[in-house]
């Protein structure tokens, strides 16, 4: 079924978990169905057909049979689309409507018209049978009305036919009992969505301060302390086939004189935009963070070195051609990035920062505005800027 965290739109998991309890309900429905028609074949037997009364039967058993097909394939579902959600709810409509039809049926076709004492026997009865749907059908929208109206207005109308004053008054209070249990059907499906709107509202407060703990406000970029714990799982998987990744750290070069001739709010909008490049160059799979003042790291994960050595290359690029303006007046920087490559499992998380740090480090001591490359290794010395000890940077 659903999960919260999958879906986007809390609506459609509030309408799939009001679905799947509809569905688990009904079980006790069904199986108080199932009882209460055998006992009216067994009230009924000396009054009416038994052919009649058998075939009825077996309209119920087999709509009930087809009702517990339809929730085992509802529960085999591990996951329902926001798209299928529509024809489970129909499917379960048209099963509640042919069900509370097939009660109705029995008011048409097999009324007591010469027994009061049965008539009040077969009230007892089906109240009892919409009584018990109230639980069941309440969760899913217009679900008990599907049920419960073909079920008690052939009846009501039915023995209100037969011209006594007890049956008209009888047909009247089967009317208003019909209204209650609707009233208390509508109550009791509010009360579900507003206990499911709470659920959706704490999973989204959640979500929202996950991700407020976990990224730079500025940038909305995963912070270095969430840099880290994402770097040390992918170093400790389990190694298989295709798990080579890669990090790129990246410098911003001539980042200071942008503060200094533009202030930091020149600063922030350079920021920005090298987060905005690094965003668009990567996929939803990889974690852009930003893990120092100017200072981003990029893990891209089953990524081989060398289409991690071509989206250095682009961001390269990308940033010397970045020009932002502010005050009236054109900023522009550079980058240097340093690469490295690994498997998960085989080298640790300390020899893939050292050999990135190391790499980027070379670009900026050679030049600056290059990407360098560092197989990863323990032979490299780092600097603390990249320290896993560390939580967070200013």
């Amino acid at each position: 079924m659903m999960t919260l965290s999958k879906l986007a739109d809390g609506s459609d998991w509030a309408s799939g978990q009001q679905l799947r309890l509809a569905f688990e309900n009904s079980i006790l429905s069904l199986t108080a169905n199932i009882f209460c028609a055998f006992v009216i074949v067994v009230l009924f037997w000396p009054l009416s057909e038994s052919q009649g009364l058998i075939a009825w039967l077996g309209s119920v058993c087999v709509l009930t049979l087809g009702w517990l097909i339809l929730q085992q394939k509802f529960n085999k579902e591990t996951e329902i689309s926001s798209a299928a959600l529509p024809r489970w709810r129909y499917a379960f409509l048209v099963c509640a409507f042919f069900s509370g039809a097939t009660w109705g049926m029995f008011s048409i076709f097999m009324f007591p018209d010469g027994s009061f004492l049965h008539q009040t026997y077969l009230t007892f009865v089906l109240a009892a049978v919409c009584a018990g749907a109230v639980t069941a059908y309440a969760p899913l929208p217009g679900a008990f009305p599907t049920f419960a109206i073909p079920v008690l207005m052939p009846y009501a109308y039915s023995i209100w036919a037969t011209g006594t004053p007890e049956a008209s008054l009888l047909a009247a209070l089967v009317t208003a009992f019909m209204f209650i249990l609707l009233r208390t059907a509508s109550v009791s499906r509010r009360n579900v969505e507003d206990v499911l709107s709470l659920q959706v509202l704490n999973a989204d407060l959640t979500r929202a301060l996950h991700h407020r703990a976990t990224h730079d406000s500025l940038l909305d970029l995963v912070n270095h302390g969430e840099f880290n714990r994402r770097l040390e799982r992918l170093a400790m998987e389990e190694r298989r086939e295709g798990s080579e990744y890669c990090l790129i750290f990246l410098d911003l070069d001539l980042f200071k004189d942008v503060n200094d001739k533009g202030g930091h709010a020149a600063g922030d909008k350079i920021l920005q935009g090298v987060a905005t490049i690094l965003k668009n160059r990567i996929r939803t799979s990889d974690t852009a963070a930003r893990v120092g003042g100017d200072e981003f790291a990029l893990l891209l994960e089953h990524c081989p070195h060398k289409r991690a050595l071509e989206i250095a290359e682009a961001i390269r690029k990308d940033i010397a051609e970045l020009k932002i303006e502010h005050d009236k007046s054109e900023f522009s920087v550079q980058a240097s990035l340093g690469v490295t490559y690994g498997e998960s499992g085989v080298q640790s998380s300390a020899a893939i920062l050292s050999a990135a740090d190391a790499a980027c480090y070379a670009a900026k001591q050679n030049g600056r505005n290059q990407v360098r490359v560092n197989k990863a290794s323990d032979q490299f010395e780092t600097t603390d800027r990249f320290d896993l000890t560390k939580g967070t940077h200013t």
